[in-house]
């Protein structure tokens, strides 16, 4: 179990010491992954039935994952069951639409980013870039305008109100830039999600191809799109499309830690920060 490397000693060990008690191992599992906070089970506690966040968001398994003496075979288990999930859920959302009440965050956000880089490379190549402003204006009016949001409800909209505000950016950028093909740099240098028939989804920037992982990130916070922001991701895609790392370099204070984690997140992988400011 790759991810045992995360924990320290006490907590390895009392995994291991505990392996027959999944409700102590529960209290480790948000060390172990990104945005699980704890999970639900089944009557008997045989089975995990449901991945929940810290803010109570609850992800309901396709398939429900069995408890057993070995740990490390059953949280690894779970981890492979957490993205076949999530991937079935992001297709089944492009399929069914957008409810903010039935897929959780993260899906929704693949799922508005896919479809608004479907929907630009066609404006694009057809130039219908304003209807399609006109669009996510109509989408920002709708989300804005909802009243008395739960506080689950209220997060997932922040959330997707950010994408959407730094799209029509992008799409502010595409029409001073007079950009008339989806190889002009204006568009190709964007961070691209693209999903193709029984493939995962796919992420894009410049020439450089990244999978999505599928790792649940839960609810944490979204970082605001920068131009500064845009450069950092450029800089590091393109870093590790060509086999090297990065290290974003500046003063304290100024979001080095938060970008990479934020990319991370948009790449549905787990990033742990490291000491001296350094992400992993």
């Amino acid at each position: 179990m790759p991810r045992f490397y995360f924990l320290g000693d006490d907590d390895l060990l009392e995994i291991l010491g505990q392996a027959q008690n999944p409700t102590v191992i529960q209290s480790h599992l948000k060390k172990l992954f990104q945005g699980i906070n704890s999970v639900q089970f089944s009557e008997g506690s045989a089975e995990i039935v449901a991945m929940v966040s810290s803010i109570g968001e609850v992800v309901k398994l396709e398939s429900p994952v069995a408890v057993t003496d070995r740990v490390e075979e059953w949280l690894g288990a779970l981890a492979e069951e957490m993205s076949s999930t999530l991937t079935y859920l992001v297709e089944e959302c492009l399929r069914t639409g957008s409810k903010l009440d039935q897929f959780p965050s993260q899906v929704l956000q693949v799922a508005e980013n896919i479809k608004f880089a479907n929907n630009s490379e066609k404006g694009i190549s057809e130039g219908g870039l304003s209807s399609i402003k006109q669009q996510l204006q109509q989408l920002l009016k709708q989300y804005t305008s909802i009243k008395n949001p739960s506080h689950l409800t209220s997060v997932k909209v922040k959330a997707l109100i950010l994408d959407l505000v730094h799209n029509m950016d992008v799409l502010d950028q595409l029409q001073g830039s007079d950009v008339q093909s989806t190889q002009d740099w204006a568009w190709f240098k964007q961070l691209r999600y693209y999903l193709e028939r029984s493939k995962p989804v796919s992420l894009k920037m410049v020439d450089a191809t990244f999978d999505y992982t599928y790792e649940y990130q839960g609810n944490a916070p979204k970082l605001v799109h920068t131009p500064l922001t845009d450069k950092c991701y450029l800089t590091l895609t393109q870093a590790m499309h060509s086999g090297m790392g990065g290290n974003p370099y500046g003063p304290a204070g100024t979001g080095k830690t938060e970008s990479v984690k934020a990319l991370g997140g948009a790449f549905g992988r787990q990033v742990r920060a490291r000491a001296r400011d350094r992400p992993r």
